[in-house]
């Protein structure tokens, strides 16, 4: 970080902007298509997190449940992302592997849904273990 602080910790290839860090940066995009391919969406990456935040979804299963679970995830990974970067700056050599990280967004992700009440009749680590399953 020395000798550029604006360099990108997550893929040490581009410098650190908010789009880069959440949406473009190839370690943030791995997280982006975990997502994608559990709930069968395709997409074309957005130009800003902005207009990721603000795309209406066509996620599949219970529509209220869906988009909660689906809302939960993206800002999971949105908070798994910067945690990251700020272990790798503040805390060295503690870089997680994306498996790890994507681990952190479902528990996340499963944890504040399980507080609506949508998922009442699920338990946080039921979500986590099966994601799609909660849907139908």
């Amino acid at each position: 970080m020395c000798l550029s602080p604006s360099w990108c910790v997550l893929c040490r290839e581009s410098a650190e902007s908010i789009d880069h860090l959440f949406l473009h940066c190839p370690y943030s995009l791995n997280l982006w298509w975990k997502l994608l391919r559990v709930f069968g969406v395709t997409w074309v990456t957005p130009r800003s997190s902005v207009d990721l935040l603000s795309t209406k979804w066509a996620v599949t299963g219970k529509r209220k449940r869906a988009l909660t679970l689906w809302n939960c995830l993206t800002h999971a990974i949105f908070w798994n992302v910067w945690t990251e970067r700020n272990r790798r700056i503040f805390q060295e050599n503690k870089e997680a592997s994306i498996e790890e990280v994507w681990e952190r967004v479902k528990f996340w992700a499963s944890i504040w849904a399980s507080v609506s009440g949508l998922f009442k009749d699920y338990h946080y680590s039921i979500i986590m273990r099966d994601l799609v399953a909660v849907l139908m």
